[in-house]
């Protein structure tokens, strides 16, 4: 067969066949997906007309219904749950484990997993229709350590966020590139340990709309404005070529770093369970890294707010001096009121530190200088939020002590 002829029968054949496929896609989603709107019913009462198609946890934002999801709807951090009493199709494997086979039977779901494909009755926690979204004003964005900023935002003339401490709120993060050398100012303090690590050659390229989680280090009598403790989230580092991975930098982490004073920046919240217990029980708090906010929060409340009586101590880890933020605060209230204590280890203490203080890792150290001559640890209530390494070290440490695990309470977003 001549060469022209065939070509042309083989460029032929090849659009018949993907006009047959496109048309059998169109056909299956038009039976798979209604072609007008459903309903949501939301806890039997109110109701929502939208488009089928997109996930569920999309889907209530759209209507401004803000369910918690620290992962951005990537379904690894099991936060927005909810019942869906009818419409939303058999669970998924990627659901499972975050349900005891009772809650599965009950019909709860991750929002983030469930598809909108037909009319629904959903039920969420009834906090959650109290969520408000702002758009924020960026007051200021300082370096707390080389790796952690200070965000503070303010909400707009006569918004209040009313929350309990150790609450959380959520940034939207939009499609937006941040390049690490000039969107991203460091201060001068910190710069060197900055660019130690590499992160000037960093980029982060975001092509959707997504948002993240982040724990509050104000607390409720600071008014109207959010404090917010955020560490930079660089790539996984590749070993073989001593670089960083080719994939991109956290990207809210990234967002927030490059934000400058008056910008804005949208949140929603509040949101959170990581309450305190109203017990006069001794309260032991044990954070590390940018796990300090949601401790600020609290401790600041029982001390600033409550004038608490009960007896408080508040044990940080962090590797050198450099990482330690908000000591003098914490120093003031130990100096203002005899039943808090503030403790501080340091796990790899440089040269320049000439630090006296102590040495090892922060759940280690609470054991030796604290808890192995307590006379009743498993009295106590446990507040633990850090680095995923230090909090089950921690829990470790607390459950050989034979601590109940109902006095031990975490909050996620701090490491």
């Amino acid at each position: 067969m001549p060469l022209v002829p065939f070509l042309f029968l083989s460029v032929s054949v090849i659009l018949v066949v993907t006009l047959i496929l496109v048309t059998v896609l169109l056909y299956a989603k038009h039976k798979l997906l209604p072609s007008g709107e459903v309903t949501l019913t939301i806890n039997g009462e109110k109701t929502l007309q939208a488009e089928p198609g997109n996930s569920l946890l999309s889907t209530l934002a759209q209507h401004k219904v803000y369910l918690p999801s620290a992962c951005g709807g990537g379904g690894t951090c099991g936060l927005c749950k909810c019942r869906i009493l009818s419409g939303g199709g058999s669970i998924l494997a990627t659901e499972t484990g975050f349900f005891t086979r009772r809650e599965q039977q009950n019909q709860w779901r991750l929002a983030c997993q469930v598809k909108v494909r037909e009319n629904m009755e959903v039920e969420i926690p009834v906090q959650v229709l109290g969520v408000k979204k702002w758009e924020c004003k960026v007051i200021s964005n300082h370096n707390l350590t080389s790796l952690i900023k200070e965000l503070v935002i303010q909400l707009p003339e006569g918004e209040t966020l009313d929350f309990k401490p150790g609450g959380y709120v959520q940034i939207d993060v939009p499609p937006v590139s941040v390049d690490f050398a000039k969107d991203i100012q460091i201060d001068t303090p910190f710069m060197d340990g900055w660019n130690s690590f590499g992160f000037p050659g960093l980029k982060m390229v975001n092509k959707e709309y997504g948002f993240r989680a982040y724990s509050m280090a104000n607390h409720p009598a600071e008014g109207n404005r959010i404090v917010l403790n955020v560490r930079i989230s660089p790539p996984p580092w590749d070993r073989s070529r001593g670089t960083f991975m080719k994939v991109n930098p956290g990207v809210c982490s990234s967002y927030v770093f490059s934000r400058k004073p008056g910008d804005t920046i949208k949140v929603s919240g509040p949101y959170g369970d990581f309450f305190l217990k109203n017990t006069p029980a001794e309260k032991v708090f044990v954070g590390g890294g940018a796990g300090m906010a949601p401790m600020r929060s609290h401790i600041f409340h029982l001390f600033k707010t409550l004038k608490t009586d009960c007896k408080v101590s508040f044990w940080y880890g962090a590797r050198s001096r450099k990482e330690v933020f908000y000591e003098q605060e914490f120093r003031d209230i130990e100096a203002a009121f005899p039943n808090f204590s503030f403790h501080i280890a340091l796990s790899d203490p440089q040269p320049e530190d000439d630090w006296k203080g102590a040495v090892g890792f922060i759940h280690q150290v609470l054991f030796d200088k604290y808890l192995q001559t307590h006379p009743e640890p498993e009295e106590a209530e446990y507040y633990l939020c850090g680095p995923p390494l230090m909090t089950s070290a921690t829990t470790e440490m607390l459950d050989n002590l034979g601590v109940p695990k109902e006095h031990i309470l975490f909050d996620d977003f701090g490491g």
